[in-house]
């Protein structure tokens, strides 16, 4: 399977004094991605949680750090399934600049109820679209 790529530039809001990537704007970086991801396979969290219920949490993730990202970098975000289950996957992101990797995520992400919070069976459907990406 290809992963899915996403691309968006660093804007001065996203840096700090010295016009670097503050590390926590990573993480909204990588959920961008994984929103666009969702999207680019026709599901829209919002429609998830109107329809069935559903939400998409992050139960955990994992940043490594390799280079920083300056302003103005176009970033380029990849997004691929690594494994998964009936409630959990867990998904491996990178990030570029000018095809040089500066940041790699593993996301677990857990498929909940919308008014339990409990952990719920993400329904065949739509895994099937997105582990047939």
């Amino acid at each position: 399977m290809t992963p899915f790529n996403y691309q968006t530039r660093v804007y001065y809001e996203h840096t700090d004094a010295g016009g670097v990537v503050y590390h926590g704007r990573y993480v909204n970086f990588f959920d961008q991605a994984r929103t666009e991801w969702l999207r680019h396979q026709g599901l829209q969290q919002s429609e998830l949680r109107q329809h069935d219920h559903i939400l998409l949490v992050v139960h955990g993730i994992e940043i490594t750090y390799l280079k920083p990202a300056f302003l103005d970098d176009v970033l380029k975000i990849t997004c691929e399934i690594d494994s998964h289950t009936s409630v959990r996957m867990v998904i491996n992101q990178q990030m570029t600049v000018a095809d040089k990797l500066i940041a790699t995520a593993k996301v677990t992400v857990v498929c909940v109820h919308d008014e339990r919070f409990k952990p719920m069976r993400f329904p065949q459907k739509y895994l099937n679209r997105l582990i047939t990406q």
